[in-house]
């Protein structure tokens, strides 16, 4: 291993001494003018615009399509609205035609109703007594039956139209005959000859009525 003599020594110090009172500190801060100041603010100010510009971008686009979406979302629900509208009046339209099927086995049944509680046997037939608990269990079964149909058309809202004594009225009654009683006024319903009956605020079937015979044209025209 080599030593270094001190002679070598003194020269090396006294070369980083001269190096050392000649260095300068470089200095960090730089002297900052108005102008450079502006122009620092200018293009901040540019680049906000432009930032803004570009959420306003964002914003627009953002509310159109908010816009479209909301559209879309009404013009589907009218169409539910309609497919619903139009499925109702299909299936009101469909059951409308069954109760007026129902009405006419109701017309039927009470009918038959009718003539088997009216019915009196002959005398020869009271030693009969076979056919007598026939006719009175048809009644039984008959009425039962008749009850049942009135209990579905109350169940579907269906309310007949109350006609005899009432003033003849052509949006719920059909005049099919005259009557001239003469303690009666005239346009009174004097009889009903088929039960009318409404169903939803409407006439489901119009009432066929007797009239008192006064001014009876006038009220069918």
């Amino acid at each position: 291993m080599l030593l270094m003599d001190e002679q070598t020594k003194e020269e090396l110090i006294s070369q980083f001494s001269i190096y050392l009172d000649n260095y300068q500190i470089p200095k960090n801060e730089q002297n900052i003018d108005l102008f450079s100041l502006f122009t620092e603010l200018a293009a901040l100010r540019n680049e906000i615009k432009l930032e803004s510009r570009q959420v306003k971008t964002a914003l627009d686009i953002f509310k159109s399509s908010f816009e479209i979406m909301e559209s879309s979302h009404e013009q589907l629900n009218q169409e539910l609205n309609h497919c619903h509208s139009e499925q109702e009046t299909k299936i009101n339209a469909a059951r409308k035609l069954l109760l007026l099927d129902i009405l006419d086995i109701y017309d039927r049944l009470e009918a038959g109703t009718i003539v088997l509680n009216n019915y009196q046997p002959s005398s020869w037939t009271l030693f009969c007594n076979r056919e007598i608990n026939f006719i009175q269990r048809l009644q039984e079964g008959q009425t039962i039956t008749l009850r049942k149909l009135e209990q579905l058309l109350t169940q579907y809202q269906v309310k007949t139209i109350e006609t005899v004594n009432k003033p003849f009225n052509p949006h719920n009654m059909c005049a099919v005959e005259t009557d001239s009683q003469l303690n009666v006024a005239d346009g009174i319903v004097t009889c009903e000859l088929r039960k009318g009956f409404i169903w939803q605020n409407k006439v489901l079937r119009l009432a066929n009525v007797k009239v008192n015979k006064k001014n009876i044209v006038t009220l069918l025209n």
